[in-house]
């Protein structure tokens, strides 16, 4: 590409070149009709058609789009991909990705089949066809290629992959599906037969498998299209199996058979291959260990627990197995870890338990034992109780109760870091026994239970911050290891705190929680001065930060993170879900901090989704990396579809019409426009980097400390509606139209067909949507789908409308009270504890005023159309019920009532966190009071503490600019 469209192609001379890269289209349509006339090459016609698209003209805005069409209907056949590839550039804004296989698909088809044996020609046709993701036109000319080069391997293997990528995608049609899947596996697999038949394997023909991508292809395609057997044969193939691959130092067939194999549930066919791998040995007849990872072990293991019943054989010999790997792994001390933990897997996975765990303080049963013995060999490695947490699950609560108190007995503090490692193994152990259900279950109350939890927390929190303090005087304390160490003892320590806390999004923040919360946020945030960058505290600290409202800090930290755009996708939402509830000032567009803020994951997407597929797909098929061809695409189709890809258009949305700008037009919008009703939106979160150091049965903290519940199809495509109705209801026409807002009929029937078919999809995701929402996100949702009904049914004058009313209306109020009220209760008091908790309240007071604007507007817009009806009407025939005007205004008179509330909520907040109030009076009492709070003492320091008070302050005069009316 050059300038403002594609290189012209060669030969093209200077003058005409000049005026094209100069955008003189005038000069370029003169020039182009002479050069047609001249050498009658039907490129010049093309040429000057798309250059006449680009003339300010509206009549001949459409001429490239016309000759497209006529190119297409007629069966005419542009032999030359450049003057395809003009076609493309001048229709490009014109005409719709999925267009592209019904127009200029076949032209590239055609082209390609006119010049077969032009290698250039062909393979840009096909390129084109790739990146527009038109599978059906790029199968057709990948045949073709491979057909016009026989002796050109790597074609071969472009026509089975892409062949075999349109067998499983939706573009094919189903009585398509089967024969196209049948095409490439019978492709692969004379490819594969060439390679097995070949007598000297250092000189394979041509047209056979002999790359490692290759034989993933293979694998990949049998996988898909093959049947049992087929998959059976190939794993039993002298040179493709995953043994003999294996003893070529391939691993990935072997993971992709364990992945297909778990799939399908062929638990006797997953044994064979992981034995089998699992027991290759070297020349020498020594095991290689080659295959002795974790996963491969305990998918081993597990398909063996499954067939323990049929083949009586099957535990023997894992056993074994075992033992020679053990001898082996002696002098290769990379894999003892592995064969160790493998001998934990297979304690718990083949052998009963009979008996409790542990006896009189001791390990009783024989996984506990093995369970001990990998402890005892592991407890200085950092990555031990994440290897143990899922095992220590199954134990009962003696043996758990052992782990966490018995195991490892009281000593003095050690400088030495091995030995911190295992006193802080025994932390995490402790903090993990406190969230096990079954340590309570012989406990008889609720309310016993939940003290004995709390007093267990404060225990280990005490422990936890005895050992941070120690750590601190040590001589190595400047080192970064040492630093390392005490920050996992902080996290340990602020994990207590959370679990003290015991809130959950959902439940009613207390003084006594906010409490708990903020010495969390204060001691890891001084943790994080000694140890920057470290990204466990960090992540928890961003979560904390936001749920409390210190939201500049919640940024200052984030961007410490530096997420690459790789891994937005999967990690944004960390940071931004929600973010405009409670901190919209700061993506606002008005200023550049915040109009970058968004920008950055906007421009993620319209970067990655420019065409429909990334230029990195043609670069795979060209490297031969077949494994990159099949997994790029559904990267792609999975991120168009994101659930954080919608997130990214609320939050900017939201926050835009809570300040009262309107630079996003959401309607027009991509991320709006490529949803429908249908479209199941992807949800990935990664929270890999969070600790998890509690029983799967208890929420872990990231669910603990998070705003809400996460991303999901159900939310997107219910914030998406709510966005719509809320930009549909605040339409104004153009200033030139010089018409008030709902004025015109034209305007009036957009409003009502649009809020007509807003109302027609809410009812497919509200209801049991209550799990994936706010109470707050619930009651909005709930209040809009009402309203969406409600303003359709007054503008058509609905029968029976005089007995809907009263429903929908009470409906509408007892949302906005039981709203409003929440808040209030809240609000009552004037202490620090009070504060807090409304602080952490303001995702709720947007909810309830968005809700609030939502009524208002409604309430506008009907009353605006009654009037305009009477203007036209001046029977009075086409006039609402005077009860239903009545109770639409009432409706409008809540609404402002509840806008007045909200604002004075924020006035309130704004005024406790100024200089000399609340928060700077008495923060140092929430912070160091209580026992907990005594203990953080000479931990954290009064300016760590003041940071927060600032970050409040200027959080809450971010909010100076959300307007209430």
């Amino acid at each position: 590409m050059q300038g403002s469209g594609p290189r012209l192609k060669n030969g093209v001379d200077l003058q005409l070149q000049s005026a094209f890269y100069d955008q003189n289209w005038s000069t370029v349509v003169r020039l182009a009709e002479k050069r047609a006339k001249m050498v009658n090459d039907p490129y010049y016609e093309i040429l000057k058609v798309c250059a006449e698209s680009q003339l300010d003209d509206p009549a001949a805005k459409y001429s490239a789009m016309t000759a497209l069409v006529t190119y297409v209907k007629d069966g005419t056949v542009i032999k030359d991909a450049d003057g395809i590839d003009l076609l493309e550039w001048a229709t490009r804004d014109l005409l719709e990705e999925d267009e592209f296989p019904e127009t200029l698909g076949p032209l590239r088809v055609r082209a390609a089949k006119a010049s077969a044996k032009d290698r250039n020609q062909t393979t840009r046709c096909l390129e084109s066809c790739l990146l527009h993701w038109d599978l059906v036109s790029a199968q057709q000319i990948a045949a073709l290629i491979d057909k016009s080069f026989p002796q050109e391997r790597s074609f071969l293997f472009w026509n089975i992959a892409i062949t075999h990528l349109l067998a499983i995608s939706s573009q094919s049609p189903p009585e398509k599906k089967k024969l196209y899947g049948m095409l490439a596996q019978k492709q692969i697999e004379r490819a594969a037969q060439a390679t097995e038949q070949a007598n000297d394997k250092t000189a394979l023909p041509p047209r056979s498998i002999q790359t490692e991508q290759e034989i993933l292809l293979l694998y990949e395609v049998v996988g898909a299209h093959g049947s049992a057997s087929d998959l059976s044969k190939l794993l039993d193939s002298s040179v493709f199996s995953p043994v003999e691959q294996l003893k070529q130092g391939r691993k990935e067939p072997l993971m992709y058979t364990i992945e297909k194999l778990e799939s399908d549930e062929n638990w006797q066919s997953l044994y064979s291959v992981c034995r089998d791998c699992l027991s290759v040995s070297e020349d020498n007849g020594e095991l290689t260990l080659q295959a002795s990872d974790w996963d491969v072990w305990q998918s081993f293991i597990i398909a063996a627990s499954q067939i323990q019943d049929s083949d009586a054989e099957a535990t023997a010999t894992v056993q074994e197995l075992l033992l020679k790997l053990s001898k082996a792994a002696d002098s290769k001390a990379i894999y003892k870890r592995n064969i160790m933990l493998a001998r934990v897997c297979a304690s718990f996975q083949l052998l009963s338990s009979e008996g409790p765990d542990a006896v009189e303080s001791a390990p009783a049963s024989l996984r506990l034992r093995e369970l001990v013995k990998y402890i005892n060999n592991q407890a200085y490695n950092p990555s031990c109780f994440d290897d143990i947490r899922l095992f220590a699950e199954h134990l009962d609560a003696g043996g758990i109760d052992y782990l966490a108190h018995h195991h490892f007995p009281p000593e003095e503090q050690s400088d030495e870091i091995p030995e911190l490692r295992k006193q802080i193994l025994t932390l995490k152990l402790q903090y993990f026994a406190t969230t096990c259900p079954q340590t309570y279950e012989a406990i008889p109350k609720a309310s016993e239970k939940c003290e004995s939890r709390q007093t267990r927390f404060k225990s280990v929190y005490k422990a936890s911050m005895a050992l941070h303090k120690h750590i601190s005087t040590i001589a190595s304390y400047s080192s970064q290891s040492t630093k390392d160490v005490q920050s996992e003892v902080a996290l340990v320590a602020a994990s207590c705190l959370v679990g003290l806390a015991d809130q959950l999004p959902s439940s009613l923040p207390t003084a006594e929680s906010a409490q708990y919360l903020v010495q969390a946020l204060l001691l890891l945030q001084q943790q994080l001065n000694s140890s920057p960058r470290h990204s466990q505290i960090s992540l928890l600290l961003v979560q904390l930060h936001l749920r409390l409202a210190s939201t500049p800090e919640a940024l200052a930290v984030w961007d410490t993170l530096a997420i690459k755009r790789t891994i937005l996708d999967s990690l944004a939402p960390l940071f931004y879900d929600r973010l405009s509830t409670v901190a919209p000032g700061m993506i606002s567009p008005l200023t550049d901090a915040g109009w970058q803020l968004m920008s950055s994951i906007k421009t993620h997407y319209q970067t990655s989704l420019k065409m429909r597929m990334p230029r990195r797909l043609i670069d795979a098929f060209q490297d031969g990396s077949y494994s990159s061809v099949l997994t790029v695409p559904e990267y792609v189709e999975n991120l168009r579809v994101s659930c954080t890809r919608a997130m990214s258009l609320v939050e900017s949305v939201r926050s835009e019409r809570l300040l009262g700008v309107s630079d996003t037009d959401l309607l027009s919008d991509s991320r709006f426009t490529e949803v429908c009703d249908g479209t199941s939106l992807n949800e990935i979160i990664d929270y890999g980097s969070f600790p998890s150091w509690n029983h799967s049965a208890t929420p872990a903290i990231y669910e603990r400390l998070r705003l809400g519940p996460a991303p999901s199809d159900r939310r997107a495509h219910l914030s998406l509606l709510a966005e719509a109705f809320q930009q549909t209801l605040a339409y104004t026409p153009p200033t030139f139209y010089k018409v008030p807002v709902a004025g015109s009929v034209a305007d009036q029937k957009y409003v009502i067909e649009s809020l007509g078919q807003i109302a027609n999809s809410f009812p497919k995701f509200l209801p049991g949507a209550a799990s994936a929402l706010t109470e707050s996100e619930l009651q909005y949702f709930e209040v809009i789908s009402l309203l969406s009904s409600l303003v359709p049914l007054c503008a058509d004058r609905a029968a029976g409308l005089n007995e809907l009313i009263g429903p929908f209306v009470s409906a509408v109020t007892a949302s906005l009270e039981s709203q409003r009220d929440y808040l209030a209760a809240l609000a009552d008091g004037s202490e620090i504890g009070d504060t807090t908790s409304l602080l952490q309240s303001l995702h709720r007071i947007v909810l309830l005023r968005d809700t609030a604007v939502a009524v208002k507007n409604a309430s506008q817009w009907i009353s605006n159309f009654n009037e305009k009806q009477k203007e036209r009407d001046r029977s009075g025939q086409s006039n609402l019920p005077k009860d239903v005007v009545a109770q639409t205004k009432a409706l409008g008179v809540a609404a402002d009532a509840t806008l007045k509330q909200c604002k004075m909520w924020i006035v309130r907040l704004t005024q406790d966190t100024k200089s000399g109030g609340v928060i700077e009076r008495e923060i140092k009492k929430l912070v160091y009071g209580g026992e907990e709070g005594k203990l953080l003492q000479g931990v954290v320091t009064a300016s760590t503490v003041f940071d927060l008070v600032g970050s409040w302050r200027k959080s809450l005069a971010a909010w100076q600019g959300v307007q209430w009316q």
